[in-house]
């Protein structure tokens, strides 16, 4: 009985403990939030990472796929997003033994084919930015494809989708919202910014979210009432957004989807080809209209400038380039970061490096097409949804070039995690946890 007391009032102190911790911390971040924003966000994040740490390790990197919704800047220099995928990648490395990696073989080579073949340029092109990208990327690329392997693999695929999906359907309740007020004020629609967020990224994410509810993995169990009522909402999220990349990347994200037969019907799915119609004849419509237009400065003839510019600017090095983010450097006039993927590789790195990123994209499509369909079709569709957007758009973009990646780790790993427990539940083990966590209580 005094046991029992014991350790109640040891509880009792914990939570009083806890709850002075919570007050004096956000007590603190009130008042740095008052003259310095970016600190008060930087002791939040720390704290909340700990937190999170100190709960359940294995969590961290499930917050890594929402958290590319999350573009406000730590200390101005990092956003959220990379800080927390940095973070998920050395806690990946930790939690998942290498071996159990090898699925991912061809993945990770194929995305060390592409840094390979752009390292070429850092040392052609010394500055520091031109390093600290190269960095940058290799997280983006290889420390994505472990993370979400490793979400994957500890069963952990469903809860980072999930709140993926959750955070999806709040942008784009926001982005409604935002919209109808511009009607309101001003009479008619217009694209949709966000704070932190530009209208591209919104139907980007948008996008991705419609493509993984549509496409319904087996490792996100969804009801399909709440699926298609989350699907209707980004879609009007995406419209609202007027990014007509996203509207080209989502049409062919969703016919990828229809490609494969539904594994629960068997039969083709129709739908998506309905959709992508009128969205391939509605973006044609409007980029028409721009074109037709006598204004030389609209969003379509600036990209016919730019993508000028981008190939003048290719020729100064057409091997291996004239430098990763060469747009901060001012060597070439007024900076502007190429709205197309190839272009921005083309002369960030060369002809040598577009080689590395074509590779890098064949290869992680033909391995997700390969693997089981009911995992790895969403995986595939997100991809070349990602690559189609990026024709007319950013690639390399914190949270957007990495989430890619996440997803098509998550997908290899959800599979080896089903794998696992269906020969655990054949030796009477009924986990597929490895077996390390396990006994480490993790």
């Amino acid at each position: 009985m005094w046991g029992w007391v014991a350790d109640a009032a040891t509880r009792g102190w914990a939570r009083a403990l806890t709850a002075v911790v919570v007050v004096a911390v956000a007590a603190i971040v009130g008042v740095l939030s008052a003259g310095s924003p970016d600190t008060a966000l930087l002791v939040a994040f720390g704290v909340f990472t700990i937190g999170v740490l100190v709960v359940d390790p294995t969590l961290l990197p499930v917050f890594a796929l929402p958290a590319t919704l999350l573009m406000a800047r730590v200390g101005g220099l990092l956003s959220i997003s990379d800080v927390v995928l940095a973070g998920a990648t050395i806690l990946a490395i930790i939690l998942v033994r290498g071996g159990e990696m090898r699925s991912m073989a061809p993945l990770f080579w194929g995305g060390a084919a592409y840094l390979a073949a752009a390292l070429p340029t850092t040392i052609l092109n010394p500055y520091s930015q031109n390093i600290i990208e190269w960095v940058h990327e290799a997280v983006l690329v290889l420390g994505s494809l472990a993370v979400g392997f490793a979400v994957g693999r500890l069963g952990r695929a469903r809860l980072a989708t999930q709140l993926y999906i959750l955070g999806c359907v709040g942008v784009a309740i926001v982005t409604i919202i935002t919209g109808m007020g511009l009607l309101a004020q001003t009479g008619s629609f217009g694209p949709v910014y966000l704070p932190e967020l530009h209208k591209n990224l919104i139907g980007s994410a948008l996008a991705g979210g419609i493509v993984i509810l549509y496409g319904r993995p087996k490792w996100y169990s969804i009801a399909p009432v709440w699926a298609w009522s989350a699907i209707v909402l980004c879609g009007v999220g995406v419209l609202a957004s007027q990014s007509r990349q996203a509207m080209i990347g989502l049409a062919a994200g969703l016919v990828v989807v229809a490609m494969r037969r539904n594994p629960e019907t068997g039969r083709f799915p129709k739908l998506p080809w309905l959709a992508a119609i009128p969205i391939a004849i509605g973006v044609l419509q409007l980029v028409g209209d721009q074109l037709a237009s006598d204004d030389r400065f609209n969003s379509a003839y600036q990209r016919l400038d730019w993508y000028d510019q981008s190939i003048a600017i290719w020729q100064n090095s057409p091997w291996f380039g004239v430098g990763l983010r060469w747009w901060y450097t001012g060597r070439f006039g007024g900076g502007f970061q190429p709205p197309n993927a190839e272009l921005e590789v083309l002369s960030s790195v060369g002809v040598v490096g577009l080689i590395g990123f074509a590779i890098m994209f064949v290869v992680g499509i033909i391995t997700l097409w390969r693997i089981d369909p009911a995992y790895g079709t969403v995986g595939a569709a997100v991809v070349i949804s990602r690559i189609v957007q990026a024709q007319f758009d950013l690639y390399w973009v914190a949270g957007q070039s990495s989430w890619l990646w996440i997803i098509a780790g998550l997908c290899i790993g959800a599979l080896e995690h089903d794998r696992a427990r269906a020969r655990a539940d054949a030796q009477g083990m009924g986990s597929g946890t490895p077996v390390y966590l396990r006994r480490s209580g993790v």
